[in-house]
């Protein structure tokens, strides 16, 4: 089956009190005098979980209302920017190409995007002023972290005489209704999540507005002091000599064309299993920045496998992960302190050893375990990794060998992973660490073994750890063992060229299973979890 059989011409058509402080009256500038604003103003908030034009309630909401200036904003909220909460230069240059792809469809509707720097609700209060807004809209992130930035945003609207239009279309359905079908008690268990879903009824449709729905969009910059361009990579800080080593492309139109061949790639088995590790057909980090809907993914997939059965199997893939990470941002929304291990109500307290030296080597790729250092340095240099090398990972650095806390790891992940969201994220971390979501009997993962059956030729750790390109395949996932002399014709040799284990596995394993095994013990009830991932 060829791509041009599943394209997207076949699919749906799609067109083109911390806070409140931080957001005073001081910071509100007096009204210009400009006759421009005797017009009032529709903003819409671009977020970053939902840069796209199509499947977007909150931007066609905005975008419908013919007696007013429409304009979208995106605000860079320094907290994220290098120096504080560093995001890695990969994630900043796939944001911006995000950015830029809205900006050029907009233009296409006699709009753009006006992107601003600061505290998001004390740069709208700016705006609410300088622009005479009337009325706002936006998408609910649906993650804890936002929820106090709605709410001081909601607050404002209220004080300022502004309407405020909230809508939910990052997740298949809103996770107040997933609660409230549970009675308002905490769901912690999958299967209980599952257990709602004829209650639920099936996921909203997209929606799918056509060009015409928007009419003829009134835009004036005449009243601008600022030309709130998009930055550069520099602009936020990154020296203009990096290497930017990421193969992803952000931005909605990227997403829509990667659409029909991702579903071309899955519709059937990979002839071999390697294939896996190299894949970038994954549609993760776009529905992380909402340059997919997740409604349209789901759909599209659905309505492609009605008039082609070879998706059928694909289709329920899609959809059991997708319920998965519906699951996540739903537990997270009712447990308090859900990205951390302290005060966490479902998070088994362990007693790691938090070596920081071992948790360095890991996050570098140097652990002397090439399946770990492969996935590892393919995650800095690329910003994705398959899920059989984030679990791989994960256990490694937690419940597996080097007994360091999954809030470490977590925070790495949040630095380097393209389609990192933090419900999502802290609950695959605290399942891969037996910390919660454990799963019974407890899989584990060598860092040797596991590695061997998916790749036995040790062609994806010849990619990624160019230094043993020359060992033999017998001995390439555990090159200690290699004799001296292969070694040496191998032109790498251990513990001078790639460096030794930082820990035996036989022992540190071991140990650490006792601990876990202990541990678990002493917990009166588990929660069995199904053993899956979210989307990738």
């Amino acid at each position: 089956m060829d791509t041009e059989s599943i394209s997207t011409s076949s699919c749906p058509s799609l067109s083109g009190d911390e806070i409140e402080k931080q957001s005073t009256s001081e910071d509100v500038m007096k009204r210009s005098e400009s006759p421009c604003l005797s017009t009032p103003t529709v903003l819409h908030w671009f977020r970053m979980n939902s840069l796209r034009m199509h499947d977007n309630p909150a931007l066609h909401k905005a975008m419908t209302d013919p007696a007013r200036r429409f304009r979208c904003v995106f605000v860079i909220d320094p907290w994220f920017a290098v120096g504080e909460k560093r995001f890695c230069v990969n994630r900043w240059k796939f944001l911006l190409e995000c950015l830029h792809d809205i900006d050029k469809r907009l233009h296409s509707l006699n709009s753009r995007l006006y992107v601003a720097k600061g505290h998001p609700i004390a740069v709208l209060e700016k705006m609410c002023a300088d622009w005479n807004v009337e009325s706002i809209t936006y998408q609910v992130d649906c993650d804890p972290r936002s929820t106090a930035e709605e709410q001081a945003l909601d607050k404002l609207a209220q004080t300022l005489n502004i309407e405020s239009h909230k809508f939910y279309s990052h997740t298949l359905y809103e996770p107040a209704k997933v609660i409230a079908c549970n009675g308002n008690r905490p769901l912690t268990t999958f299967k209980d999540f599952k257990a709602l879903l004829p209650l639920l009824g099936a996921p909203e449709s997209p929606l799918n507005p056509t060009l015409a729905d928007f009419g003829k969009l009134f835009v004036s910059d005449g009243d601008l002091s600022e030309d709130f361009s998009i930055p550069t990579l520099a602009d936020l800080g990154f020296p203009n000599d990096l290497l930017y080593t990421s193969e992803w492309i952000g931005g909605e139109t990227e997403a829509l064309r990667k659409l029909p061949i991702y579903c071309q790639l899955r519709a059937r088995a990979p002839t071999n299993p390697v294939d896996t590790l190299f894949d970038k057909s994954a549609m993760s980090p776009y529905i992380k920045y909402g340059c997919l809907s997740v409604r349209y993914f789901l759909w599209t997939v659905k309505w492609l496998a009605k008039n082609n059965p070879t998706l059928e199997v694909l289709a329920k893939d899609v959809y059991s992960k997708l319920l998965l990470r519906e699951f996540y941002f739903t537990v997270a929304l009712q447990i308090p302190n859900f990205d951390t291990s302290v005060n966490n109500p479902i998070c088994i307290p362990y007693p790691w050893d938090n070596d920081y030296s071992a948790f360095r080597l890991w996050k570098e790729g140097k652990t002397g375990y090439p399946w770990i250092d492969a996935a590892m340095r393919q995650l800095n240099k690329e910003g994705w990794i398959h899920h059989h090398l984030r679990e791989s990972a994960a256990s490694f650095l937690t419940r597996g060998d080097l007994w360091v806390s999954w809030v470490w790891g977590k925070d790495v992940f949040e630095e380097l992973l393209l389609d990192y969201e933090p419900s999502v994220s802290c609950g695959c971390w605290m399942r891969s660490s037996c910390c919660a979501f454990v799963t019974v009997p407890v899989e584990h993962y060598c860092p040797v073994t596991f590695g061997q059956k998916l790749d036995p030729e040790g062609i994806y750790i010849k990619t990624y750890v160019p230094e043993l390109k020359g060992m033999p395949a017998e001995y390439i996932f555990s090159p200690w063992l290699a004799p001296l002399e292969v070694q040496q014709a191998s032109r790498c040799v251990i513990g001078v060229d790639y460096p030794l284990p930082i820990v035996d596995h036989s022992t540190a394993g071991t140990l650490c299973c006792e601990k876990l095994k202990t541990i678990l013990l002493s917990v009166q009830s588990l929660s069995a979890e199904p053993s899956r991932t979210a989307v990738h």
